[in-house]
């Protein structure tokens, strides 16, 4: 009786007390699981690693609970609940840390990456994505890439990662294609803007031992459709890769007294390898004197065994 009159006086204290006896402040461990809750809460924004940081200190104080309600109130609600939080916040752990794990290349692709993407905000994921679906192609010296006026554009776009290559037309040296530069952007930027498949017009062949890393066009293109951030960044690279040949050839014409004037200049830029000739058989003569005319002005040179130039790398 005793007793059960004072369970109802406990009761009733707990219902109309209002907290009127408030409990002893609960163990050390208990305090030093909610510090790991505060400390993952005001982790910086501006801080780097701040969701990787902030599941960390969480996943501790559940930690904490558990061994709290387990060893010292023997709460077992409390340890199946912090049990599942921990699994859940793992879960979202591994995650972010896949994320943030810096995506790996061979060393060829790295600084590709490093020399022409990195530097236009290109992530490595992105870059990453791109390269999954190009293959390597050797190309042995002296063999040909693109024929003038047989092989057909259109089919791929490459980029050259080591190794020299020679742009001609009508065996006239126009310019060469070193590494981390595309073999035919000029190419690839008419084709995507026309319908009809069309041919080279310069002969493309290497001249030492090359590596190259090809695109399949129609992917490329179904690719880039996906990220127009990343397809304007790319045709970033297309455009200043077009303009830097366009300067070679202009270099060399410069080179040349007399040729400029004497030559009819198309203005497009997407013929810019063959702009500055013309049907002229005495205009191809001109380019062809671009030999003499830079060994006068100093400009050293390599020259081929079929007598055109070659600039030396």
């Amino acid at each position: 009786m005793e007793s059960t009159v004072n369970q109802n006086e406990t009761s009733e204290d707990l219902d109309g007390g209002h907290c009127e006896g408030w409990m002893t402040a609960q163990h050390a461990v208990f305090q030093l699981s909610n510090l790991c809750i505060l400390i993952s809460f005001l982790t910086p924004i501006r801080f780097k690693y701040h969701f990787f940081f902030l599941r960390i200190m969480l996943n501790f104080g559940f930690l904490i609970f558990i061994i709290w309600s387990a060893a010292f109130v023997c709460m077992p609600d409390v340890v199946i609940w912090n049990s599942v939080f921990i699994v859940i916040n793992s879960g979202y752990i591994i995650y972010i840390g896949y994320m943030e794990v810096p995506v790996r290349f061979s060393k060829t692709l790295e600084d590709v990456y490093l020399h022409s993407f990195k530097p236009l905000k290109v992530t490595r994921k992105q870059f990453k994505e791109l390269a999954d679906f190009g293959t390597m192609q050797l190309l042995g010296k002296g063999v040909v890439y693109a024929r003038q006026d047989q092989s057909k554009t259109g089919q791929k776009l490459s980029l050259l990662l080591k190794g020299r290559l020679k742009v001609s037309f009508d065996e006239s040296y126009l310019h060469s294609i070193e590494a981390n530069h595309f073999v035919d952007s000029p190419e690839f930027d008419a084709y995507i803007g026309s319908s009809t498949q069309d041919t080279f017009k310069v002969t493309i062949s290497a001249v030492e031992d090359s590596l190259l890393y090809s695109w399949s066009h129609d992917r490329l293109v179904n690719h880039l459709s996906r990220d127009p951030v990343f397809k304007n960044i790319f045709n970033q690279l297309i455009g200043k890769d077009i303009s830097q040949k366009l300067y070679e050839i202009q270099e060399l014409v410069m080179a040349c007294s007399g040729y400029v004037g004497n030559s009819t200049r198309r203005s497009s830029m997407v013929n810019v390898r063959h702009s500055i000739v013309s049907s002229s058989t005495t205009n191809l003569n001109k380019l062809n004197c671009l030999q003499g005319c830079i060994v006068n002005n100093e400009h050293t040179s390599n020259l081929s065994s079929n007598g055109t130039y070659e600039t030396s790398v």
